[in-house]
């Protein structure tokens, strides 16, 4: 992760969101939507920089780690805490990736949406104003009461997918850090209403890290190549339509984080994608 304190920050936030498009198929060209830092994104990036000079605050979470660390996940300290909020996109960029999808948003709010492996529900709570009733799944024991205080609908992470159909699967910034993503995106291709789609983040380059695993490594991993943030954009695309989805529109963004004593914030490339289901998918 990179800090900006000591950046001009207009023109950083700027190219958090540009491509290099002559890298860039004439299908991917197309799909591309140019989003741009908007109110949303700049209220999270200033609310991190008040709490990263709150010190007591500060120091209280940098004791709290140290004792923690030794009996529980970094997930589960984080959501103990409510420290550790993550963004991707506001719902305003949002509202312009799914203007391409079988469902477009309007003034009529779309139905159910599944946020998996939802953390504390920040990020996917910004866009979630757009459906009727919002469900999430989540392995970690503190993040689930969080998620249940903001109005969540928990479900079973293993089985969340064989039950009911949803207008909207996230899986925000999940799969790098699961251990079978293969496995979940087959499950999200049954779980996905007609006219539905399936909202990914993806943090670029592919470098996953499995938090509950002995080794941190993935049982499947994605099959990512490139060397160019377009060239693995690429490939990912061509492997999503291997499992049946087609893409609608996708876009870059920076997966932002709240920050502490170092930095103000920190960020990550991601590559944010909207898919239909387009044919049966393999197995599960």
């Amino acid at each position: 992760m990179q800090s900006l304190q000591n950046l001009k920050i207009p023109e950083v936030r700027e190219s958090w969101y540009r491509v290099n498009q002559d890298r860039l198929s004439p299908e991917l060209h197309k799909k591309f939507v140019q989003l741009h830092p908007d109110e949303e994104t700049k209220v999270f990036l200033s609310n991190s920089i008040d709490k990263s000079s709150w010190v007591w605050t500060q120091i209280w979470y940098l004791l709290a780690k140290a004792v923690l660390k030794h009996f529980w996940s970094i997930t589960d300290i984080n959501g103990w805490l409510g420290r550790g909020s993550m963004f991707v996109l506001s719902e305003a960029q949002v509202r312009q990736l799914l203007q391409n999808s079988p469902r477009k948003p309007n003034d009529t709010r779309l139905g159910a949406l599944v946020d998996v492996g939802a953390g504390d529900g920040e990020v996917s709570r910004r866009f979630a104003n757009l459906y009727s009733i919002n469900y999430a799944t989540e392995i970690s024991a503190s993040m689930q009461k969080t998620l249940a205080k903001k109005g969540y609908t928990l479900l079973d992470t293993d089985d969340w997918w064989r039950e009911q159909q949803f207008d909207c699967v996230c899986m925000m910034n999940l799969l790098d850090r699961c251990s079978k993503p293969v496995t979940m995106l087959k499950q999200a291709h049954s779980a996905i209403a007609p006219g539905g789609v399936l909202v990914i983040a993806l943090v670029l380059p592919y470098k996953p890290y499995v938090e509950v695993t002995a080794d941190h490594k993935p049982e499947e991993r994605l099959p990512i190549s490139g060397m160019t943030f377009e060239e693995q954009v690429t490939s990912f695309v061509k492997f999503m339509r291997s499992l049946g989805f087609e893409l609608s529109s996708w876009a870059r963004a920076p997966y932002l984080c709240e920050g502490d004593f170092a930095q103000a914030y920190y960020w990550l490339d991601d590559s944010v994608y909207v898919f239909e289901p387009a044919a049966a998918a393999p197995d599960t």
